[in-house]
């Protein structure tokens, strides 16, 4: 059977406005996720409310209003309304979370954590998490439970992580019911049940959680915890790929290609797999080179079947060698030129890239 993507981490950042998360997507988009209506004025968006907007928070965050400062500085670490600022979004939320504010208090707990703003220093990420829990904010506690599932300034304990994703959870946090699945899933920390995996994937699902949708699609796609059922897969699957999760599109590729849940169309399944391909996702780019070997929904070409099977064996797709070795015995010395010179093109894109944007 093919190998469909459990996720487990979202690529997500959750800034917890006042009452409510705020999700910003790897690429910087956002979405509001209302947990409870607050009043709250920050909006995002180009419908040219926000500067209005971000004007009011500011006269009330400088008035020393807990929630304007809160929420302007959500502004600055999402860039939304106003040029993204790390620093500022630390700034604002010190002010805040030196009231007790839960919810500021994590916000600076995760700039603690993950060094944007400020220096990285997990001990003092946790003592904010803490106080925020404290608090009663569901996403510190989800914070909590990753530190220990990881081993981050405390003892691995799997055990404590479930406890504290479950406390999240059972505040109807999606992040919490999300990763309290993949515990069931995985049998971290409590006994494999894919039963209890399926609930709480389903109730994160529902909340619109992508990571969630993809794995509840895989549950059914592999009548893990529930009976098999193709087109429930295909349904999740779909959500959680019109998200961006780029897992969730490879998945769909695999669905279009095998005709399960939907009918076979090799063209769709080029598509999706190749959304999965340009994010990085090692088995949609080995998927995407089988399709090309063997000229099914694109056209006959060994030289871009090499090259994907070339990303998705540097990515970690040990069985690509398997398809680079079996392409290296039929290709022309001319096209193996090709491929490489595509790959080092690639090689140099990505390099600039990532000095463009600062990542090490």
């Amino acid at each position: 059977m093919r190998k469909i993507l459990i996720w487990g981490p979202a690529a997500t950042l959750c800034l917890v406005l006042a009452g409510r998360g705020l999700w910003a997507q790897a690429d910087g988009s956002a979405a509001e996720q209302a947990d409870e209506t607050t009043g709250s004025v920050l909006t995002l968006g180009g419908d040219g409310h926000a500067a209005l907007n971000i004007a009011e928070l500011r006269r009330g965050a400088e008035a020393g209003d807990t929630r304007a400062q809160n929420d302007l500085g959500t502004a600055y670490a999402l860039g939304g309304g106003v040029e993204r600022n790390n620093e500022e979004a630390a700034r604002w939320f010190v002010l805040a979370a030196r009231t007790g504010f839960a919810p500021a208090e994590a916000n600076l707990g995760y700039l603690y954590e993950k060094g944007l703003g400020v220096t990285r220093d997990y001990a003092e990420a946790l003592r904010l998490y803490r106080d925020a829990a404290d608090g009663g904010n569901a996403q510190a506690k989800v914070r909590i439970g990753v530190f220990h599932e990881n081993g981050w300034i405390v003892s691995v304990n799997r055990g404590e992580a479930v406890r504290w994703y479950r406390m999240a959870a059972e505040q109807g946090d999606a992040e919490g019911e999300r990763k309290l699945g993949n515990c069931y899933y995985a049998g971290r920390g409590v006994s494999r049940d894919y039963v209890e995996a399926a609930a709480w994937f389903r109730k994160a699902a529902e909340q619109g959680d992508p990571v969630a949708q993809n794995n509840l699609g895989a549950l059914y796609h592999h009548g893990l915890g529930m009976k098999q059922d193709y087109a429930e897969a295909f349904k999740w699957y779909k959500l959680a790929a019109d998200q961006g999760l780029p897992g969730a599109a490879n998945d769909l590729g695999v669905l279009y290609q095998d005709g399960t849940g939907v009918d076979k169309d090799y063209r769709e399944a080029a598509k999706w797999y190749r959304v999965a391909a340009t994010k990085g996702v090692s088995r949609g780019e080995y998927d995407l080179a089988g399709l090309y070997y063997a000229g099914r929904g694109v056209p006959l070409d060994y030289v871009v079947a090499y090259y994907w099977y070339s990303r998705a064996l540097a990515d970690g797709e040990q069985q690509a060698a398997l398809g680079l070795k079996e392409l290296s015995s039929i290709m022309t010395p001319r096209q193996k030129q090709v491929a490489i010179a595509m790959l080092a093109d690639q090689h140099e894109s990505v390099s600039e890239d990532t000095v463009a944007m600062g990542v090490n």
